[in-house]
């Protein structure tokens, strides 16, 4: 409309971002330093799947995301920490992550305090392959037309049963018939997400994944047995979500913001601009 040319307007944007990052990153971090009971989410994102990693740390009650550093290696975090102390300065309740080694053994040197939880939809996301490796198994030994509607439908055995309309139970009722070591999978599968929804308490919730735990070594199957070795080594992260429900769903979000920005931008190589563009998209409600 101003007959700009589009260089100009792009020079206007890049002197823009900087200052306009700068002033973000200290108001979510003056949020962040007087936040009372902190809640902290660290996740990874991809930069190009399967090479490189970016982790963003994140403060869940505020939805902010506070920082971003480039690899998600312990040594990459252990430098991170080192040259902003005031990551250390923080005093969270806890921290929410994946079940990855490494930010476990980060977030215990940095916050030896904080309560560690397991993030509830990656464990979930476990015991869901593992459902669909069992019905993997059961497909080829149906017969063909079984086959094709048990494939046609495996979708259905993913989300809970009180969350699908009439016709998919059905559906679902008629699949799980085909196989009775596919019904048990798939029920104990439910019982977890029962166990997730109705326990009362952390210590409850300590009894009920010991007989979840019991209920997944009665089903012969190798997919189930190495998702149970996973659970039993995060045993207390899993069941740490019932002192402190928080999960990093809002981070997932984010990242979708960010994955949205990388193609904006056919991923930037200037570091600096790159890192304050994504600041800004995942900040962008808390402008001033």
């Amino acid at each position: 409309m101003q007959q700009v040319p589009a260089s100009t307007v792009q020079h206007m944007h890049n002197e823009a971002v900087p200052v306009l990052c700068d002033a973000l990153y200290e108001q979510v971090w003056e949020a962040v330093k007087e936040m009372d009971e902190l809640i902290l989410g660290v996740d990874d994102f991809a930069v190009k799947k399967g090479h490189t990693y970016n982790t963003g740390i994140h403060n869940l009650k505020g939805e902010t995301m506070l920082d971003l550093l480039p690899g998600r290696k312990l040594e990459a975090l252990r430098a991170y920490a080192q040259a902003h102390p005031d990551l250390l300065l923080l005093d969270p309740k806890a921290v929410v992550m994946d079940l990855a080694q490494a930010y476990h053994t980060w977030i215990s040197e940095c916050f030896p305090k904080a309560i560690r939880i397991a993030d509830r939809f990656h464990v979930h996301g476990y015991v869901i392959e593992s459902v669909q490796e069992v019905r993997k198994t059961v497909q080829p030994t149906l017969s063909p037309r079984a086959k094709a509607y048990l494939k046609a439908n495996h979708r259905l055995l993913n989300p809970p049963s009180e969350s699908l309309d009439e016709q998919s139970r059905k559906k679902l009722d008629a699949i799980l018939n085909y196989s009775r070591l596919l019904r048990s999978v798939w029920e104990w599968k439910e019982a977890f997400t029962t166990w997730y929804d109705c326990s009362p308490g952390y210590t409850v919730a300590r009894m009920g994944f010991e007989r979840w735990y019991s209920q997944g070594e009665q089903i012969e199957h190798a997919a189930v047995q190495c998702v149970l070795k996973t659970m039993r080594n995060w045993q207390e992260e899993i069941v740490n979500y019932h002192q402190c429900r928080w999960t990093n769903a809002t981070v997932e979000g984010r990242h979708n913001r960010v994955k949205a920005f990388q193609r904006r931008h056919y991923f930037t190589w200037n570091c600096s601009r790159y890192k304050a563009g994504i600041l800004i998209a995942c900040n962008r409600h808390r402008m001033l």
